[in-house]
């Protein structure tokens, strides 16, 4: 189903690893990248929640704030400094998950109180049948549907980098 015929009040896109550096790895960048471009087909106005704590214990920065920097840069060098304007005032954090459980039950308090009817699940198609299980059993209670994006490509970036292992886990 195209996304703008969804009609979406918001996007939750699920964090991922971060390098040393603190910064997006690929798969993170990857459904940065896609929920942006999602975001701006749906019209630019839904909310834009990004979930992930710190997932390395030498890193003081979260993978959503990771994340969301990397995210408002692209805007910023893709579409101008009013993308990234207006992006911003759209983006909602949720720093304290460190397990897609934990995402799922930090942001419903969050998709609660913005509230949002209609969500979009953005994580890469590997990741996305269990995130989409374990979100629907905490938000099926209030009625607040969930729409699976999976990201394109990554089963080819594991495949590139011979990552062939990773696809079992």
């Amino acid at each position: 189903m195209p996304v703008e015929s969804l009609s979406l009040d918001g996007l939750i896109v699920l964090g991922a690893r971060l390098n040393q550096e603190g910064r997006p790895g690929r798969i993170a960048r990857m459904r940065v990248e896609h929920a942006l471009r999602l975001w701006q087909a749906a019209g630019g106005t839904c909310r834009l929640l990004i979930t992930g704590g710190c997932s390395r214990e030498s890193l003081a920065v979260s993978e959503a704030r990771a994340m969301a920097d990397h995210a408002l840069n692209l805007a910023e060098r893709q579409w101008g400094p009013e993308f990234r304007e207006r992006l911003g005032t759209c983006l909602v954090l949720e720093e304290a998950s460190r397990t897609t459980r934990d995402s799922a039950r930090h942001t419903l308090p969050l998709v609660l109180d913005l509230r949002l009817g209609t969500v979009g699940l953005v994580s890469d198609s590997l990741h996305l049948r269990r995130a989409h299980y374990l979100f629907r059993r905490h938000y099926r209670p209030h009625r607040v549907r969930l729409h699976p994006l999976p990201v394109p490509g990554v089963w080819r970036h594991y495949w590139q980098n011979r990552r062939y292992l990773w696809l079992t886990k």
